[in-house]
């Protein structure tokens, strides 16, 4: 009989998983992917690298998403069968409260070791082909993209482009102006064409047709018509990030004298942590449902786990900052959320979260259905507000 139950309880939180995180991860994933095709439509990225935004942004938005999806499952999940007085028959056939610790931890801790994994190894990996997409980035692909009818500034030049319209001319631009900052002079030209072809993988090249062009000077002036007029100058390489979210698990491991680097680590392995003391906050808040309502439950644990993932967040800036050794503030941020779990579970209850079982018969009508699910609604909006 405890092999049924204990399979009815997983298949239980494993369905409510699924539908939650299905839904948080398309609505985050839509959202950042709507952001990045704005400024591919702008012009300020290219389409294709837009694209590789996408992919290799879905690792973080599965390392933000996963931790929420957990806690709701479990809060949620285990106040409904509390709610359905099913958590009572299961009593009455004799499990106790702590076995739905011992038969949640196993998908939870699953779950929290693919968490750890994303965060340790793909995640960085991922925002580091990140930098090297954008790095891969030619000047010639940005001078495509800079668009007609606007002002546009190219650090690799010291120019400033304008345009008049696009045309077929090696994907270049008709009637354009140019001011070009060179030293102590300033260069004004104009051209009926111009285009971007790098010459090859180390020179970018700029091609104008049939203009003039105009030096501006304290020695005096000069004034010269062309047909055909190439700049040729060498590609900036970007250098390696220093960002510490792109380092690899074995650059930090080696460099663990470091507290910049500790204080990296120890924020990746937090979100182990995170998962398994929230989920152990909703199942508490779950089971007690029937005392303080799942309104109440909901906000509660909500509020908490909000606080929680919010100062993780933040953890790295408040390790390094902080006077004392970056394992000791790790063990100390835990630990005193742990703590404020266990003690707003025995305050709501007035009794010790493990020993909390369900002793009543509770329902729930339409309006307080749709209280919840608008409560919890808000819930997921204000965590994407405060992220997004």
């Amino acid at each position: 009989m405890f092999s049924i139950i204990s399979k009815y309880i997983i298949r239980s939180f494993l369905q409510t998983f699924l539908v939650i995180f299905s839904v948080l991860f398309l609505a985050f994933f839509f959202l950042r992917s709507i952001d990045f095709l704005e400024i591919a439509a702008r012009g300020d990225m290219y389409p294709q690298i837009a694209l590789g935004y996408i992919f290799f942004n879905i690792p973080s938005v599965i390392e933000i998403i996963l931790p929420l999806s957990i806690f709701l499952s479990t809060l949620i999940c285990i106040a409904r069968m509390n709610t359905s007085n099913e958590i009572n028959f299961m009593r009455q056939m004799g499990l106790k409260s702590g076995n739905f610790l011992k038969i949640l931890a196993i998908p939870i801790l699953l779950m929290s070791f693919f968490a750890l994994f994303i965060s340790l190894i793909v995640s960085p990996y991922s925002l580091d082909s990140l930098y090297k997409l954008t790095s891969n980035q030619t000047f010639s692909d940005r001078f495509k993209m800079m668009g007609a009818g606007k002002p546009t500034y190219f650090e690799d030049v010291n120019t400033t482009f304008f345009a008049k319209e696009s045309n077929d001319f090696d994907f270049g631009f008709s009637e354009i102006f140019a001011s070009i900052e060179h030293e102590d002079m300033e260069i004004i030209l104009t051209a009926d064409q111009v285009s971007s072809i790098p010459t090859d993988k180390s020179t970018n090249r700029l091609t104008f047709k049939n203009g003039k062009i105009v030096g501006l000077e304290m020695e005096g002036d000069f004034l010269m018509n062309f047909a055909h007029l190439e700049f040729t100058f060498p590609r900036k390489i970007k250098t390696s990030s220093t960002d510490l979210s792109h380092l690899s698990l074995t650059s930090l491991i080696s460099n663990l004298e470091n507290n910049r680097e500790q204080s990296e680590l120890f924020k990746r392995l937090s979100i182990f942590v995170l998962i398994i003391v929230s989920a152990f906050v909703a199942l508490n808040f779950g089971i007690s449902n029937h005392r303080i309502g799942f309104t109440v439950s909901l906000i509660t644990g909500s509020l908490f786990f909000l606080l929680y993932f919010g100062i993780y967040l933040g953890m790295q800036n408040w390790t390094l900052s902080s006077e004392y050794n970056p394992s000791i503030s790790f063990a100390a941020f835990h630990f005193v959320f742990f703590l404020a779990g266990i003690f707003l579970s025995y305050f709501l209850n007035k009794e010790s979260p493990m020993n909390i079982y369900s002793s009543g018969v509770t329902s729930i009508n339409n309006f307080q259905l749709i209280f919840n699910l608008v409560l919890l609604a808000f819930v997921i909006y204000m965590f994407f507000y405060f992220l997004i």
